[in-house]
C-alpha cells in the first residue's frame, strides 16, 4: 500500500531562526468558532479568544529576539507579523548558550502555553488544527499589503477563506 506524500510545511533549505520578517496564520481545531464573534467588522474576543491575545503579547518575554509587529484574533485563526532580530540578542554576548528559536519553535512553544491554560478552563477541547501556515516577508510592498490584510481582515470576514 502507497501512502500519500506529505507536502513540506516549510520553505526548504530556509533557516527558519534568520533575522526577519515572517507572517504566520495559525488555525483552531477543524476551524472552529472558539474565539469570539465579529459583529458589523469589529472582532470581539470571547475568554479564550482573551487568552489567545495575552498569550501572543508575552511571546517577546519567552524570547527576546522576537517582536510581534501586527496581529488579529479572527473567530477561528489567528493572523501574526512576527520580527526575528537576533542581531539585538548577541551585542555584548560573548558566547550564547541556547541556540536561538525558530519559528517553529516560537509557534509551538506559544500554541503549548495556549493550550495549557485554557484546558483549565475546559479540559476535554482541542484547540489547534496541526501546524501552521508562514511567509517569509521579503519586502516592503509585501509588508505592507500583509499589514493591510491583516487591519481589514475583520471588517471583510464573511470574504475571509476561513470563514465557514
Amino acid at each position: 500500500m502507497t501512502l500519500p506524500q506529505r507536502k513540506h510545511q516549510r520553505l526548504k533549505h530556509f533557516d527558519y531562526r534568520r533575522d526577519g520578517v515572517y507572517f504566520l496564520t495559525i488555525c483552531t481545531f477543524e476551524r472552529g468558532h472558539l474565539l469570539g464573534i465579529i459583529d458589523n467588522g469589529v472582532m470581539h474576543l470571547n475568554q479564550f479568544g482573551e487568552i489567545i491575545k495575552s498569550e501572543l503579547m508575552r511571546i517577546p518575554d519567552h524570547h527576546p529576539s522576537v517582536s510581534i509587529d501586527n496581529f488579529v484574533v479572527m473567530p477561528n485563526h489567528i493572523h501574526i507579523i512576527i520580527v526575528i532580530n537576533n542581531q539585538n540578542q548577541c551585542q555584548g554576548l560573548a558566547e550564547r548558550s541556547r541556540p536561538f528559536p525558530t519559528v517553529s519553535t516560537i509557534v509551538g512553544l506559544y500554541k503549548s502555553g495556549v493550550t495549557n491554560k485554557i484546558h483549565k478552563i475546559n479540559p476535554s477541547l482541542t484547540v489547534w488544527q496541526k501546524s501552521f501556515h508562514d511567509h517569509i516577508i521579503r519586502d516592503e510592498n509585501d509588508y505592507s499589503h500583509i499589514w493591510d490584510y491583516i487591519e481589514y481582515n475583520p471588517m471583510k470576514w464573511e470574504l475571509d477563506k476561513y470563514f465557514t
